[in-house]
This record gives C-alpha cells, sequence and structure tokens, in this order.
C-alpha cells in the first residue's frame, strides 16, 4: 500500500515538475518573441524606455499563485499568437503627445489655410467670412450644424468626436431623430468629458426641441412651439478695422455665421480681405418681438474684393455652390491607398492594449500591407509635419485639410513630402512600413475632425454627394439670379 501512495506521489510530482517547465518556457518563448519583434521593429534596435517598463510591469502582474499558473498560461499563449501573426500587424503606441526624435514641421493657421488648386469661386475672401464663427466654436466643447441631405443624426454629432452609439441611444428614446430634413439646423454641447449633454434641433420656424442629459444618463425632451418671426434680411457692409468687427455691427450671429463654416470649412483659400472692400448677405433669422434669438440661416454672401465678386449660395440639399451652380472644393477619398486593402485592427476606443493588456484607445484604422506599399492623400491639403518617434508612431506625416479636417499616417517607411507642401488628392506621400513600435508591417490611418479622431471608414466624408439633382439644379439658378438682385452692390 505504501508503495502504491509513494508512486503516486512521484507521479505527481513529475506532472508537477512537467506543468512547470511548460509554464516556464512559455514565459521565456513569449518574453524572448515580444523581444525580438520590438528589437524587429525600432529602427535603432533598442526598445523605448517606457515600452519595456510597462512590459515589465505586466508580466510582474501575472507572476503567478497557487490556482493562476493555467490561466496565465493561457493568457501568454494568446500573447503569442498576436505577436507571432503578421496578419494581424498594429500599433503599440499611438499617441503623438510623445517626444519627437526628427521633426520637420510649420505652423499652419487654420484661417490662412489656402488650396491654391480651386476654382476661382472658391479662391476668395469668403473663407474670412467663415473664420467669424470659427472662433467661438473653438473656446469651447460647442458646435453647430445645417443639416444637408443625406445627413443622419450619427454623421452629425461624429463632427465633434462623438461615436455612433450616442445617435443610436438618443433615436432609441426619440425616434423622430431618425428624420433630419435639409436645411434644419442643430446646435450642440459637450461636457468635460466629452459626452453629448445638450442638443438643440431647430425642426422648422415654429418648433424647436431640445435633449438634455439627466443624472441618470437619459435624455429628457422639451418641444417648444414657437411665437417668433422669422425676416429674410439683406445685410450690407464694408470693411473698416477687421471683417469680424464689421459683421458684429451688423449684427450677424456667430452661431449663424458657423452653420455656413461647417458647410465650406476646408474648401476656400483663406486670403485676408482689405479695407474697403464690400460684402452682401441674405440672412434668414428670427425675431422675439424686436430682439434677435440667435436662430438663423445665411443663405448667400456676395463679396467685392479687388474689383472681382464671389458668392456662395445655399441650395435646397444645404449645400452652397457658385452663382453657377458648381460645387466650392473637393472631396475625401474613403482610403489613403491606391486600393482597397486587409484591415489588421479597427478604429476602437476601447481597444485592449496589445502589449500591457489595459484598455487603450485605437485612434485609426490599421491597414495590413508590406513594407513600401504607396500611401496616397485622400484630398488635397498642405503637409504640417513629418516627423520621426522611435518609441511609439515611428516615422509619421501630418496632413492638413482645411480648417477643420487632419489626417495622420504612422510607421511609415519613407516619407515622400516635406513639411509646408501642398498635396493633391491621390498624390503620393509616403510608402508604408515597420517604423516604431509595432507588431509588424502595416499603416495606421487616423482622420481628425476638429481635433478628434472619428473612425475613418464611417465618418460621412467632406465633399461628398455635391452634385445636385437637375430638377434641384434648375430651381437653384433660378434663386441665384434672384440672389444676385438682392445682394447687388
Amino acid at each position: 500500500m505504501a508503495q502504491h501512495v509513494k508512486l503516486a506521489r512521484d507521479r505527481r510530482k513529475r506532472k508537477s515538475r512537467i506543468k512547470a517547465a511548460i509554464f516556464f518556457m512559455a514565459i521565456i518563448s513569449i518574453f524572448t518573441g515580444t523581444f525580438l519583434s520590438l528589437k524587429d521593429s525600432v529602427e535603432d534596435k533598442n526598445i523605448d524606455g517606457d515600452t519595456a517598463l510597462a512590459q515589465a510591469e505586466q508580466f510582474e502582474k501575472l507572476t503567478p499563485d497557487a490556482g493562476t499558473s493555467d490561466r496565465l498560461t493561457q493568457h501568454l499563449l494568446d500573447q503569442a499568437k498576436v505577436l507571432a501573426e503578421d496578419n494581424n500587424a498594429t500599433s503599440y503606441d499611438d499617441d503623438l503627445s510623445g517626444q519627437d526624435d526628427e521633426v520637420d514641421e510649420i505652423k499652419i493657421d487654420p484661417d490662412d489655410f489656402d488650396i491654391s488648386s480651386l476654382p476661382p469661386e472658391a479662391q476668395s475672401a469668403l473663407s474670412d467670412l467663415l473664420d467669424v464663427a470659427d472662433q467661438a466654436k473653438r473656446i469651447s466643447d460647442q458646435f453647430s450644424h445645417t443639416i444637408v441631405r443625406g445627413d443622419e443624426l450619427k454623421d452629425v454629432l461624429e463632427l465633434s468626436g462623438l461615436e455612433p452609439m450616442t445617435a443610436e441611444g438618443l433615436i432609441a428614446s426619440y425616434p423622430e431623430l431618425k428624420k433630419l430634413k435639409a436645411g434644419q439646423q442643430m446646435y450642440w454641447i459637450l461636457d468635460k468629458n466629452g459626452e453629448l449633454e445638450y442638443l438643440n434641433w431647430l425642426v422648422s420656424e415654429k418648433e424647436e426641441r431640445i435633449y438634455e442629459r439627466l443624472e441618470s444618463g437619459k435624455f429628457e425632451r422639451q418641444i417648444l412651439e414657437k411665437k417668433s418671426v422669422w425676416k429674410k434680411e439683406v445685410l450690407k457692409g464694408k470693411i473698416t478695422s477687421s471683417f469680424r468687427a464689421s459683421l458684429l455691427k451688423l449684427g450677424l450671429d456667430q452661431r449663424q455665421v458657423s452653420q455656413l463654416t461647417n458647410a465650406l470649412q476646408w474648401q476656400f483659400s483663406m486670403k485676408k480681405l482689405m479695407k474697403d472692400d464690400n460684402f452682401a448677405i441674405l440672412i434668414f433669422r428670427e425675431y422675439l418681438g424686436d430682439k434677435l434669438t440667435g436662430q438663423g440661416n445665411v443663405e448667400a454672401i456676395h463679396i467685392i474684393s479687388q474689383g472681382k465678386s464671389y458668392y456662395a449660395i445655399q441650395a435646397e440639399n444645404g449645400r452652397y455652390y457658385s452663382r453657377q451652380g458648381e460645387t466650392l472644393g473637393k472631396g475625401f477619398a474613403r482610403y489613403p491607398l491606391q486600393r482597397q486593402a486587409r484591415i489588421s485592427s479597427q478604429f476602437n476606443p476601447r481597444r485592449r492594449h496589445p502589449v500591457t493588456g489595459h484598455v487603450r484607445p485605437h485612434k485609426g484604422v490599421d491597414f495590413g500591407v508590406p513594407t513600401g506599399t504607396p500611401v496616397i492623400s485622400p484630398a488635397d491639403g498642405v503637409v504640417e509635419k513629418v516627423a520621426y518617434q522611435k518609441g511609439g508612431a515611428g516615422r509619421y506625416i501630418m496632413i492638413r485639410h482645411g480648417r477643420e479636417y487632419q489626417t495622420v499616417y504612422m510607421h511609415l517607411s519613407k516619407p515622400l513630402v516635406k513639411a509646408g507642401q501642398s498635396v493633391k488628392r491621390g498624390e503620393r506621400i509616403a510608402l508604408s512600413g515597420n517604423t516604431g513600435i509595432s507588431t509588424g508591417a502595416h499603416l495606421h490611418y487616423e482622420f481628425h475632425i476638429n481635433g478628434r479622431p472619428v473612425n475613418p471608414l464611417t465618418v460621412k466624408l467632406p465633399g461628398t454627394s455635391n452634385e445636385m439633382r437637375d430638377s434641384e439644379r434648375r430651381q437653384f439658378l433660378t434663386k441665384a439670379k434672384y440672389v444676385e438682385r438682392q445682394l447687388k452692390m
């Protein structure tokens, strides 16, 4: 009997030793694999100190105690699978707040943005008018937008970086928010945590709906039947000390101008108006008694600068066009590559970090492409920055496309542009790579609106669906003649 007990005890000991050996071999293999993967991806063959510390902390947290070895072994095997699969190449750290090791950068004031390739109607002093509301818009997390044909609530709220789930939650409680119409206006505010706090929807001249978030997180709705009067007016002015001062003198509200700014923000040159230049605005705005409420819509603008006339006129679809019905500017392509590529990691604000295991936002989309794949600009723009971070984004490029739109490209092998260079839609700007801290060759691509990253694959791209239908065009050209008469100077 004692002999059988001894044999059983020996078998248990052998199993424990084998299990421990497998466990520690797994640790050594994964640690070695992690080190080699990082070593290959960093150009100077050294792991960034912060990254190494994060890894060490993670392994320290995973130190086994009684009953945890099986769970830990499985975790390490899962990590090995992630690190070993080149098809799932992704980024370790895409936060550009880190220190650049090399940098070529220019400071672009969005108010001075210039796209010289646009048609003459677009290269106008109109853009100076647009920047008036921009200033107020940037002061805090307050946003406004005029609905254009095809807009859904998620498209509107995404202008402030909100995810589709915010719109989905609101619509679940208030289905009427599915039925947005061109020309309606929305104004909303985010709280200090970047969450929607207040939404104002101007449904019509006689109805306004307000949605306010309660402490419970749910939204309460108010429906206001308006007793105000709307008037269509022509405001004419001349540039004196500044265009901003001239507009304020005429009583133009910054929120009203911001409706136009959102429609045209990236499409115009930003040349400054000259003193004594003339302008006229056709505006439809709300009065309560003899006081302006702040609600209104700029329907058209005419500016005479240096002897030339420039127009922007709103069509029934909510967008603005030249008086000939031409679109003012070019749109964006969906992908920054010459052909659609496999996605190795999606945009995910709650992604679990592939090394530390911590929840950390993945602010862009990773395309699994071989090193040396051409990267193209999805729209006309100006290169703001070409830089290198060995402990993070690797070689990366940042391009500005107007006042509020930026795109970012990380882990590149070679930039093909310099800071300050103008680029066209479809132009090669870089070759993809595996620089910085990543698990394999890929392109990390980000799309920013108002400095906030949004999903590049789902965001409603600026400049899309600009064409008018035949019936709309006929109606627009009739309106354009009316506008010319009204805004004659």
